[in-house]
């Protein structure tokens, strides 16, 4: 199992997913970096870990997505490359009978079944980058199968899991916050959670946003924040921020809280389906899948999809 290193969201959809193996008796290996394992560890201590490291993805934080992964393609061909040859040295190390990627197109084997968890079978890009699509659905029919993480109907993920793919399945909503609100507390803390996420400099800009915005509610107000942006933003706030929290402290403070204030990523919304929170959703600037999630779901009874300026604007 590997996951991609684009924020938590591709390693928190795949706990629900280990759980089930090993509940099956499987043995699960895990090839992640170091702040990944770090994580896992919060859930499975006794697992084994080797080290693996992320796609060399580097954002400017102006909202040019695709020019930025453009700038990366080639350094990331490259490790792509020498990721396939990593895993094939696995696979004679190990002897897997199953290799499962979360959107790491490098990370499969052409000697073991190996599965791709991806939801975005048909990038939401414009018309001009057709080349974008053409490369995605090549590299994703590379997999022995596709698990998509939504119900047959695409219910949440829309057209973006529409494909020709043969070998792709729809595996159900996954979340790692499988037990329902009634199972705890119900007592109300705050009246907005901020959850900071998604890869930098674009989760620090959320961080800095909140921090601006949440003081001028006069309301009970916290914010979740990775470990490595803790240490700088302390001592700037006045809303307190809550570094990295375990798993049933993260949800008891779901639970706690009437509202939710995030990114609109997919793995996100995968989480408030099962919480049931109250949500303020922000797409990432020109982040193509999250500006097409915030337009299909828009009419959703509990979620409101605001851009920066507009959640800068408007009043809580």
């Amino acid at each position: 199992m590997s996951p991609l290193n684009w924020g938590l969201g591709h390693v928190c959809r795949t706990i629900p997913i280990i759980q089930t193996l090993l509940e099956q008796q499987n043995e699960v290996i895990i090839c992640c970096d170091e702040s990944q394992e770090n994580y896992y560890r919060t859930y499975f201590p006794e697992l084994w870990y080797v080290p693996h490291e992320g796609y060399p993805f580097r954002f400017k934080g102006k909202g040019q997505w695709t020019f930025d992964l453009l700038g990366n393609l080639s350094t990331l061909n490259h490790y792509l490359v020498e990721e396939k040859r990593s895993v094939e040295e696995w696979v004679e190390k190990f002897n897997p009978d199953l290799i499962i990627s979360d959107q790491r197109f490098g990370f499969r084997s052409k000697q073991v079944k190996s599965i791709i968890i991806s939801h975005q079978l048909n990038l939401p890009v414009p018309v001009w980058n057709f080349v974008a699509k053409l490369w995605n659905k090549k590299l994703l029919s590379t997999f022995d199968e596709i698990w998509i993480p939504d119900n047959a109907q695409q219910k949440y993920s829309g057209s973006l899991s529409k494909g020709k793919h043969k070998c792709k399945k729809f595996i159900g909503t996954v979340s790692r916050f499988s037990c329902k609100k009634s199972d705890v507390d119900s007592r109300q803390q705050y009246d907005y959670l901020g959850i900071v996420s998604g890869p930098p400099p674009y989760n620090e800009q959320l961080l800095r946003m909140l921090i601006r915005k949440l003081p001028n509610a006069h309301k009970n107000s916290a914010i979740i924040v990775p470990t490595e942006l803790y240490e700088q933003h302390q001592k700037e706030t006045k809303v307190k921020l809550i570094v990295s929290p375990c798993h049933s402290e993260f949800f008891r403070l779901l639970n706690e809280s009437k509202v939710v204030v995030s990114r609109s990523g997919y793995s996100t919304l995968m989480d408030l389906i099962e919480t049931g929170n109250e949500s303020i959703l922000i797409p990432t600037p020109g982040q193509v899948e999250q500006v097409y999630l915030s337009r299909l779901h828009k009419d959703h009874p509990k979620w409101r999809f605001k851009t920066e300026e507009e959640f800068i604007k408007m009043k809580l």
